[in-house]
């Protein structure tokens, strides 16, 4: 025991020797069961970190092949990550061959799958308590887990992803492996639920140039409501204003849309009315998109407006 005190020290030593002349190290992803340095009296809640695994990318047609979710508590007004409370993993045959090119990304194999699948029940009763499901890439993952389960969709989504501005912080990059080597940890990635704990690690310790955790940023971001605003029959002229604008072309309805948060509903509107429509009375489609239905295929509630 005093031989593997004394390695330690000398090793720690070592270590800060060498980043006193500007070496960075990292240290192996430790799974924990809290979070939390003392007690606390803060009211917490229970949110779900989830992963998935996938035999491609098309949610209508490729199928779940591991799903790996954490359970953890946190403070809804601080961001503060408290206990963690349990962790599942399990696989499930697809009932054809897993790609090729799929199994490079996440190494699993046919015969890891063959004759297993995912208890429903065990599914349901993990993501009972959360108040807020979590994944690194919701619009992907979220896609697929209600195909599969519905019941997920009857809980509020972030995504660590899009709603967190890593480059802003001085990271500049959002990619799992580089926010955990960023956060001084390295571990063995593209499984389900050790990728689920490493997005947890992060979400405690990325270093953040504002001062503001990276749990905060993604609770505040995911509160926000906002509008999907479509430009109903805008003047084929106006399409260089409104590509300037962030307004993306959907081919398939013929109309020009963006997304506004609710504060900035108005003045949008303003713009839409004197740059595009020239003041003259038109129609804009408004549909509300909130943590229920963001980065989901379903639609919020769709309202015609005039303007």
């Amino acid at each position: 025991m005093k031989n593997t005190e004394s390695n330690e020290e000398h090793l720690e030593a070592h270590l800060e020797s060498l980043k006193s002349l500007g070496y960075r190290f990292t240290r192996p992803l430790v799974i924990r069961s809290s979070y939390l340095i003392a007690p606390t009296s803060e009211k917490m809640l229970r949110a779900v970190i989830l992963d998935t695994e996938t035999t491609g990318t098309d949610y209508v047609q490729d199928k779940v092949i591991e799903l790996g979710m954490v359970a953890f508590d946190y403070c809804p007004q601080t961001g503060m990550i408290g206990d963690v409370h349990g962790t599942y993993n399990e696989l499930e045959d697809p009932g054809f061959p897993i790609p090729p090119e799929s199994t490079k990304v996440h190494h699993i194999t046919d015969d890891m799958v063959a004759g297993k699948s995912i208890n429903d029940e065990e599914v349901e009763a993990f993501i009972a308590p959360a108040s807020i499901i979590i994944a690194h890439n919701s619009r992907f993952d979220r896609r697929f887990v209600e195909s599969r389960w519905p019941i997920f969709k009857s809980k509020p989504w972030a995504c660590t992803f899009a709603q967190i501005d890593w480059d802003s912080e001085g990271l500049g990059s959002s990619k799992l492996e580089f926010l955990a080597y960023r956060s001084g940890f390295h571990y063995e990635g593209h499984r389900a639920s050790i990728d689920c704990h490493a997005l947890l690690e992060v979400l405690h310790c990325a270093p953040t140039e504002s001062g503001i955790s990276p749990m905060k940023q993604m609770l505040d971001n995911a509160r926000q409501k906002e509008y999907k605003v479509s430009a109903l029959n805008a003047p084929f002229d106006s399409k260089d204003l409104l590509k300037l604008r962030g307004y993306r072309w959907n081919p398939d309805r013929k109309v020009w849309h963006t997304f506004i948060q609710e504060p900035s509903f108005e003045a949008e509107v303003e713009w839409l009315k004197a740059a595009v429509y020239n003041n003259r009375s038109s129609k804009i489609e408004r549909e509300k998109v909130d943590a229920f239905n963001r980065f989901s295929e379903r639609a919020g509630v769709v309202e015609i407006i005039d303007i």
